[in-house]
């Protein structure tokens, strides 16, 4: 088959969308199939990217698109439009299109050319990040921010209109049945959707990652959380419980893409509300390798995430199959996986996590309890190629027999 993915972050991007379609791409690249990457460069340093590489046998063409979506997304060159992406289709012919994510350009350039498209159709959903402001046009307005009303009201109309486009689609692709994305398809009765969890690499499950219970036994602990700096995953709550939290010989390691200004302001909530005489220590990565996040996993004691909205993250299943204690915020499918401990807010969490610091058994238990519920699901990469694989073939039979 030749598969075309559109998706607004791939390689080498570490965000979960990036990571998830990598490996989905290179595992049917792996199979024989010919697979093509049409991707945004980013923001930032990313802007340097080639337009046109080869990585593991998949091919990447990269556009250069600006996106503050709902408000705009516009090419930062001419060969970076929705004409030129259809005409990429046009001239790839795929058997296979799969058009990643809503709210974005991948999806919404598409739109008007998806009659025309003839090949089988497939929409994959990493959630609806906008979705819960589609009905909160009048907050704004009650403090007269007119700017704020014209956006929510954007993306009230695109919800409005959205379940449309996605009938247009051979296969709609979800990733969990709590994720807002497939209760959306199951308000607006759509039948067209599936279900593909997200999977963990090999290296999570391996015995060499693998938690023992001595290893959670040493005097001192370690915290991690790997995620993007920014709001929406509020490393900086992270922070404050970590400082404040009564616990002595810890180390908090954080593991973002790149430098900004969100990570600047930390460094300076950092000086303000550590302890001078803080035996506490946090580091905060940037632009580390795979390896060196894995060795994180590997080396540390507790997962901890904060995020005010999730869907499906990935880091969560990362953390869980190595054996770590994992703490979170009830974000996404977060409240499915047995044994993370669910926060509300900094109070809790700054509890939390001087519990497991002061009782060792409840951290192994938790730990040995999160690895036993991800061993016992099919969560390797083989198995959701194997199944995507599957469904792309089957549909591209029905298409050739005539059956749609």
């Amino acid at each position: 088959m030749r598969i075309m993915f559109a998706v607004p972050s791939y390689w080498p991007s570490q965000d979960g969308v990036a990571c998830i379609t990598k490996y989905l791409a290179e595992g049917l690249a792996g199979r024989d199939h010919e697979v093509l990457i049409y991707t945004s460069a980013g923001n930032g340093g990313l802007q340097i990217l080639p337009e046109h590489e080869e990585h593991e046998r998949v091919s990447i063409e990269r556009t250069r698109v600006y996106v503050r979506w709902p408000l705009k997304l516009k090419g930062r060159d001419d060969k970076s439009t929705p004409a030129k992406y259809y005409e990429r289709v046009c001239s790839f012919k795929p058997d296979v299109l799969i058009v990643i994510c809503a709210q974005t350009w991948t999806l919404d350039w598409i739109i008007p050319y998806l009659d025309e498209i003839k090949c089988v159709k497939v929409f994959y959903s990493h959630g609806y990040s906008q979705l819960s402001k589609k009905d909160h046009v009048w907050e704004p307005l009650k403090r007269r921010n007119l700017p704020g009303v014209y956006e929510n009201w954007k993306i009230k109309r695109y919800y409005q209109k959205l379940y449309r486009t996605l009938r247009k689609f051979d296969l709609a692709v979800y990733l969990s049945e709590l994720n807002n994305s497939y209760l959306y398809s199951e308000e607006h009765k759509l039948t067209n959707g599936k279900i593909l969890e997200n999977a963990v690499e090999d290296v999570f499950l391996s015995e060499d990652i693998k938690h023992s219970a001595e290893s959670f036994l040493r005097p001192d602990i370690q915290f991690l959380y790997v995620a993007n700096y920014n709001d929406n995953k509020n490393q900086d709550m992270l922070l404050e419980a970590f400082c404040k939290a009564k616990i002595e010989n810890a180390t908090l390691q954080m593991a973002g893409f790149e430098e900004n200004d969100y990570l600047e302001m930390m460094r300076s909530h950092l000086a303000q509300w550590m302890p001078e005489d803080s035996e506490k220590n946090v580091v905060f990565n940037v632009h580390l390798t795979r390896e060196q996040i894995c060795e994180l996993y590997k080396t540390s004691d507790v997962f901890v995430c904060t995020s005010k909205s999730e869907n499906c993250p990935i880091v969560h299943c990362e953390a869980a199959a190595s054996g770590m204690a994992v703490i979170s915020t009830n974000v996404g499918d977060v409240s499915l996986k047995d044994g993370i401990i669910l926060v509300d807010d900094k109070e809790q969490l700054q509890q939390a996590m001087e519990r497991l610091y002061h009782d060792r058994q409840e951290l192994i238990e938790r730990g040995r309890r999160l690895r036993a519920y991800m061993m016992g699901r099919k969560c390797r990469i083989e198995d959701k190629v194997d199944w995507l694989e599957e469904e792309l073939m089957r549909l591209c039979r029905e298409r050739q027999n005539g059956n749609y």
